[in-house]
């Protein structure tokens, strides 16, 4: 075999070992746009952060017992042989005392009680519809007896400064007013009146 003859099957193999080699170090996808494109895959497939709903007012016709959240009624109930139960003549005690709570009942709302037969640990609660003009009256007499108003819970709260005397609370939320004999009662009561959204 001539020196010719091996130098050409020497440099055929060459070019086939090389073409090899290239070939092995091409992708499937060697085609494929630049790398800009799996990056804005990528960014799509990112997951959107979902709004956390806001919770909206369930204004419905409330009794004594739908205002207050299922298992707080079902504690309040269970301590019935104990003498803890919802006072009946609660809205005739404060027609007679004078009391504006008889402006829930007034307006066709609720007034609530729920108390032991020596009236220690009372839980008070209220609600009702109200006007405008009977918002501007209430809280202009609230404010005139020591009571001091902040937004919160999505309305307007007046507590009462003088919590040693008495704690109570009135939020006035989108034409409804609520009274509350503490803050604590006044969070179940926002609680369970609250819905989120579906």
């Amino acid at each position: 075999m001539s020196g010719l003859s091996i130098a050409l099957r020497c440099a055929v193999g060459a070019l086939a070992i090389a073409t090899l080699a290239a070939l092995a170090g091409c992708s499937p996808t060697s085609s494929a746009p630049p790398s800009a494109a799996p990056t804005k895959t990528t960014a799509a497939g990112k997951p959107t952060p979902t709004p956390t709903p806001t919770p909206t007012f369930a204004a419905l016709k409330y009794t004594c017992s739908t205002i207050l959240p299922p298992a707080t009624l079902a504690v309040f109930k269970s301590k019935k042989s104990d003498g803890f139960t919802l006072q009946s003549d609660y809205l005739e005690r404060m027609q007679n005392i004078g009391s504006n709570l008889v402006s829930f009942s007034t307006y066709g709302g609720i007034l609530c009680q729920w108390s032991y037969p020596d009236s220690s640990s009372n839980v008070d609660y209220a609600f009702s519809a109200i006007t405008d003009e009977q918002v501007k009256t209430q809280q202009q007499t609230l404010t005139s007896t020591g009571y001091v108003g902040a937004e919160k819970d999505h309305g307007m709260l007046f507590a009462n400064t003088d919590t040693a005397d008495y704690p109570d609370e009135y939020l006035f939320i989108d034409g409804y007013w609520f009274q509350a004999s503490s803050d604590a009662v006044m969070q179940l009561l926002v609680d369970n009146v609250f819905v989120i959204p579906n």
